[in-house]
């Protein structure tokens, strides 16, 4: 990244919707008013179920009819956002290979996500 590009990325960072000082709840606020100018494409249906003791958000989309669901793991954390506002691209996901997708939702602990791979190698398969 050449200086020009990295103060245009500093300066855009610096104009932040998200006050410095809002607290979480007010910065998830702002999030989920951002993302609502851009919907979900009207075949994708966002539900909330649980897995294995874990709230999920499952996607399913219209017209597939899948023989597999994909078990999408948000690669970061969730300190903001949540497996709904991820929904777009996890249904991406789903379009791509065919499937369902369940996502996993936060397991907040002081506001940072404690789910890990590890913590799902031992959820239950439940057969469709």
């Amino acid at each position: 990244m050449g200086t020009e590009q990295r103060e245009n990325l500093d300066a855009i960072l610096r104009q932040s919707v998200f006050p410095a000082g809002a607290d979480v709840s007010g910065q998830r606020r702002l999030l989920r008013e951002l993302t609502s100018v851009q919907p979900l494409p009207a075949d994708v249906t966002v539900t909330a179920a649980t897995l294995g003791g874990v709230r999920t958000a499952e996607i399913t989309i219209d017209g597939i009819e899948p023989s597999h669901v994909v078990l999408y793991l948000h690669g970061g954390v969730y300190v903001l956002g949540d497996a709904f506002l991820a929904a777009d691209l996890a249904s991406q996901v789903g379009r791509r290979t065919g499937a369902n997708v369940i996502s996993e939702l936060e397991l907040e602990t002081a506001g940072a996500v404690t789910l890990t791979v590890c913590d799902v190698v031992d959820w239950p398969v439940v057969a469709a």
